[in-house]
Order: structure tokens, then sequence, then C-alpha cells
């Protein structure tokens, strides 16, 4: 399971800069409708993929193939997106089945069965949202089976999952940041109009 507090940290800084963000006009990263269910995703049984935010380190089954197949569904802004719309008090731990509202950060901490976790109603947004969260967070680990491959594609589904939001949130910065240099240019344009004018 991921670290209560290093996860609050990491919720308040991305929807920090996603205010931030939204107060320079920048759009909203927007939101994915991609679930679990073979329909959705594409793949037979990629609900196991969620498995692998287990709380302990047992997923109970070779997951990691369908981990990476629910991150692969969605886009970094997509999972940005069902991160900064929870709420800091859904940094808690799962104690029943998991649903369409199960947030990222209820996710990372994971928590319940395995079997409370795989459902095909569930976001696949919020799933890879909780896989990136709780393999940025200090001590976070996910959950495999005990087999060397399993345990790789797990690692590869965690890397994949935090380089996705981060490129996200850099996306972002770099919007936000084009917003405010055009708005500085512009107020030091009309700050020489004047001058330029009484030159001539």
């Amino acid at each position: 399971a991921a670290n209560s507090d290093a996860l609050k940290i990491v919720y308040k800084a991305l929807k920090g800069i996603v205010e931030v963000a939204k107060a320079q006009k920048v759009e909203e990263p927007s939101a994915s409708n991609v679930t679990l269910a073979q329909a959705s995703i594409g793949v037979n049984e990629a609900k196991n993929g969620a498995k692998v935010l287990a709380a302990g380190a047992k997923a109970g089954a070779a997951v990691g193939e369908k981990a990476a197949l629910i991150v692969s569904s969605v886009r970094g802004e997509e999972m940005l997106e069902a991160i900064v719309k929870s709420t800091e008090g859904h940094v808690k731990a799962i104690t029943a089945d998991v649903t369409a509202d199960t947030t990222p950060l209820e996710f990372a901490v994971g928590g319940g069965t395995v079997a409370q976790l795989a459902k095909e109603a569930v976001k696949a947004g919020a799933v890879a949202g909780g896989i990136a969260l709780r393999s940025l967070v200090k001590d976070g680990k996910l959950a495999t089976q005990d087999d060397n491959n399993d345990h790789k594609a797990v690692q590869s589904a965690g890397v994949s999952a935090v380089n996705k939001l981060l490129l996200a949130v850099e996306g972002i910065l770099k919007k936000t940041v084009k917003n405010v240099l055009e708005e500085v240019k512009k107020e030091i344009d009309k700050a020489r109009e004047p001058k330029a004018a009484s030159q001539q």
C-alpha cells in the first residue's frame, strides 16, 4: 500500500498545478469513460489487472500484463483528471467491492481482497491513476505474483503509468507558462505604446 501522508502531498501538488493552470485559462484535463469491462477495454478479464493494487505484496495471480493493458487504455490527462477530481478524504483503504466511483487515491492506498478490486464497472483512469500514484510515492509497492516475469510486467506497468501522468503534468505546465508569458508580453507591449506614440 502507499503511505497516506505521502499520497496527500502528491495529490495536493497535482491539484494545485491544475488549479493554477485553470486560472491561466488552460483547458482542464479530460475524463475517460473506459471501464475494465471486456467490451470497453478490448481484452478478456482486464479487471484482473486491478489486483496489482492489493494492499499486500501478493496479487494472487499473474496480473502484470493486464495492468499494463489498463494503463495503455487511457491517456495521462485522463489519469490526472481522475486524480484531481478526487478529494483528500479519498486517501483511505478499500474495505468493500470497488465501483465506478472508486477514486485513484483509494486504489493507491489499496486494501480489501483481490476479488474486491477486480470489478468490470471500475474506470480504467482511476485504476491507472492509482497505479501511477502508488508507484510515485515512497515505499509504494505494486502487488505481483511470485514470478519473475510477472514482477517485471508489473514494474513496467508502474513505470508506464508514472511516465504518462508526469507527461500530462508537464504538458499542462508548458501551456500555463505559455499563457502567462503571452499575458506578460501583452502588458509590456501596452506599456510601450504611449512612449512610442510620443516619440513620433
